[in-house]
């Protein structure tokens, strides 16, 4: 059988309730295997605790700590499990999507909408799920929930509630999980010159949903922040108002990376589509195609803590680092 190193990064999988009746972590990667003792059946494995919480408290620190017990753990599995919180998985998985993209081991990232000790919970089938999937794939970051395979970068949460909390919402499943798991599509991950081997992230970013009367005096607020990227959520295919080219054009002038994405669920930007997008690329807004804003954030960051080269961020989001993006030329 091959060999699964599961880590262990808390989430609901390891919570219970308190005194007060809300769910907080509790149980340790000891707990986890006893309780759910038929992973034992597929894989030799063993755990790595590195963190317990809840994953609204993860952040870049532990994502970079992650990675660094990936790498130094490479060579000794055939692949990895990460538990985790379901609130922010779909980040995480972005995010080691790019530090991890030359590894080709596959690291599976799953959790539960419930945890182990409720009954019923989802907690055992999607950790069995995951480990099965790690001995089946080749590579690349997924996540395992429910039914689904996701490429990880792909991937965002679309329920608080529902068994099948995520989807990809701009390409199919990687596989889906039936009676046994159908792999239906491996994604090859590409590797880029000047963007290898960097496992840090600097968080020094502003995510900002553009909605009708956003003053341009309070965007240029982002300029005496400290902020050295910003993504903004525009409407449509990248159309940003015109009341907001003033900040467009200050950005480009002071070399402020500012990431144009779609609103929409299944949106695309196509910033030439509209004048009103058309001059927000000619100001030097950088289009994030149809990149999720967990994908599009967590490569800022990867970006910006590898280099402040505007030029050379314009080129890492116009290049399709772990399949994150769709590239179309």
């Amino acid at each position: 059988m091959k060999k699964i190193c599961i880590i262990f990064c808390g989430g609901t999988i390891t919570m219970k309730k308190n005194k007060s009746g809300a769910l907080e972590p509790f149980h340790d990667a000891n707990d986890l295997i006893k309780m759910v003792p038929e992973v034992e059946k597929f894989a030799n494995f063993s755990f790595i605790q590195l963190v317990n919480i809840d994953s609204t408290n993860m952040d870049p620190l532990i994502w970079t700590k992650i990675t660094k017990t990936i790498i130094e753990k490479k060579m000794d599995y055939d692949g990895f499990v990460i538990t985790h919180g379901t609130d922010t998985m779909a980040y995480t998985a972005s995010a080691l999507s790019y530090a991890l993209h030359n590894i080709n081991k596959p690291i599976i990232i799953t959790g539960s909408q419930k945890p182990l000790k409720d009954i019923p919970s989802d907690a055992p089938n999607n950790l069995i799920n995951a480990v099965i999937a790690a001995t089946q794939m080749k590579g690349g970051v997924l996540i395992v929930f429910g039914q689904k395979i996701l490429q990880g970068n792909r991937s965002t949460k679309i329920s608080e509630s529902d068994l099948e909390p995520f989807d990809s919402p701009m390409v199919p499943p990687v596989g889906i999980i039936r009676l046994e798991h159908e792999i239906n599509n491996i994604y090859i991950q590409k590797n880029h010159k000047d963007f290898l081997n960097n496992i840090n992230f600097d968080s020094n970013i502003i995510t900002v949903k553009i909605t009708p009367g956003l003053s341009n005096k309070n965007l240029e607020k982002i300029f005496f922040s400290g902020y050295k990227g910003v993504i903004l959520e525009s409407y449509g295919p990248g159309n940003i108002p015109d009341s907001l080219m003033p900040f467009i054009n200050k950005a480009k002038e002071n070399d402020l990376p500012v990431i144009i994405l779609s609103q929409c669920k299944n949106g695309v930007t196509k910033m030439s589509l509209y004048e009103v997008g058309r001059q927000a690329f000619v100001g030097g807004g950088i289009p994030g195609g149809d990149m999720t804003i967990e994908a599009a954030s967590t490569k800022l960051m990867w970006g910006l803590a590898q280099t402040r080269d505007i030029k050379k961020i314009k080129e890492l989001f116009a290049t399709n680092i772990a399949g994150e993006v769709t590239i179309n030329k």
